[in-house]
């Protein structure tokens, strides 16, 4: 990807984040990408194109991450799988937080665009954390479980930081971004998960 479209993509992030979709205009994004505003047009379409451009590239990234790590794991145990597929999803979410809000803010709206995002993106997110559990379940590793309803309760766990940062800040008193809020909430998703899938 050239420069310019980068620079754009970024500025628009960085404007997404801070105003939000609605309230960020393709000018204020020109202006903060220091470009004129027919390349915005020119290479995106627009500032629609511009945003599914910025949740396709952040998805694709995030898969692209998983299958390298997945083809490295082929002999490892599943709770030490799922601890890596947990990881690398926190690591991911916290290097990419004005992505990972931006793209949780989109998906609370009703829209075409949330409904492409659930069918492209989370329903292959969720798959990606249902066949690790899967196949702990099916080697015996794990115990028999709904999959669903857990990939649910850390999905929610794991989200929900990323989307009220000023809630987790502000009424918990825990800085977002630090290194010590990411062991504390990898450990804390790990210890749910061992209590729920681990024999006795």
């Amino acid at each position: 990807m050239d420069q310019t479209k980068m620079r754009i993509l970024s500025a628009a992030a960085k404007l997404f984040d801070t105003y939000g979709y609605k309230g960020t205009s393709v000018r204020q994004i020109a202006a903060e990408a220091k470009v004129n505003s027919a390349l915005i047009s020119y290479h995106f379409q627009g500032k629609q194109g511009v945003l599914e451009t910025l949740i396709a590239s952040y998805f694709e990234t995030l898969f692209r991450l998983l299958e390298e790590q997945e083809a490295e794991q082929e002999h490892v145990s599943a709770i030490h799988r799922l601890e890596q597929v947990i990881q690398l999803y926190l690591r991911f979410q916290m290097e990419h937080a004005p992505i990972t809000r931006l793209v949780h803010r989109e998906l609370s709206v009703e829209s075409m665009l949330a409904r492409e995002v659930m069918t492209l993106y989370m329903s292959r997110w969720k798959h990606g954390l249902s066949r690790v559990l899967e196949g702990g379940v099916a080697s015996g590793d794990f115990l028999p479980v709904s999959v669903d309803r857990i990939v649910l309760a850390v999905s929610s766990q794991m989200i929900y930081p990323f989307l009220q940062p000023q809630m987790v800040r502000q009424v918990y008193d825990l800085e977002l971004f630090s290194e010590e809020f990411a062991r504390w909430l990898h450990d804390s998703i790990m210890r749910f998960l061992r209590g729920i899938l681990l024999p006795g």
